[in-house]
């Protein structure tokens, strides 16, 4: 049989793993399900553990956004579904995307654009090519117009090159 704890270990346990990452509020509900608390003291828990600002779902959601950008590679689209999974407000969801960097967020984008054209070599040329690339790029998360720039920006570069020009008349 499995022990469950008290509600002081488990307050003690959340607040400590809230201390190493950002958890929202839907994670740590989770939790307090797993550790089979009586709702009363599972709700008291909660509330302690935001007024203690351990848990902040606004704070949350401006760090999983970066997070999500910057190491995942993930466009604003995915960005918004995954917050939104993890049931954050829409206004908070919001304001987390409205603060990721655009130039941050447009150089991601054209890594994501750039990695796939390399990946397909001289198909990235072609038509079939171009969808491959706005389809991995849109599902990353990436707004279908943005990528469009970026795919044209870089085919262009790359003609360029090929045909020697420097772009002076």
């Amino acid at each position: 049989m499995k022990n469950f704890p008290t509600p002081e270990q488990a307050l003690s346990r959340l607040a400590a793993l809230c201390a190493r990452s950002e958890q929202c509020t839907a994670d740590i509900e989770k939790k307090l399900e797993k550790m089979h608390l009586l709702p009363g003291d599972a709700r008291r828990i909660m509330e302690q553990l935001k007024e203690m600002k351990f848990v902040d779902d606004e704070r949350f959601a401006r760090a999983y956004a970066h997070d999500k950008l910057e190491y995942q590679l993930w466009g604003r689209m995915k960005i918004s579904r995954g917050l939104w999974a993890k049931r954050i407000p829409r206004d908070l969801i919001d304001d987390a995307i409205a603060n990721l960097d655009p130039d941050i967020y447009r150089k991601t984008a054209a890594r994501v654009v750039a990695s796939k054209m390399r990946q397909l070599g001289d198909e990235a040329f072609t038509r079939e090519g171009r969808d491959k690339i706005l389809r991995f790029a849109m599902g990353r998360g990436f707004e279908a117009g943005l990528v469009i720039k970026i795919l044209s920006y870089l085919i262009k570069k790359r003609r360029e090159e090929m045909c020697g020009e420097d772009g002076i008349d």
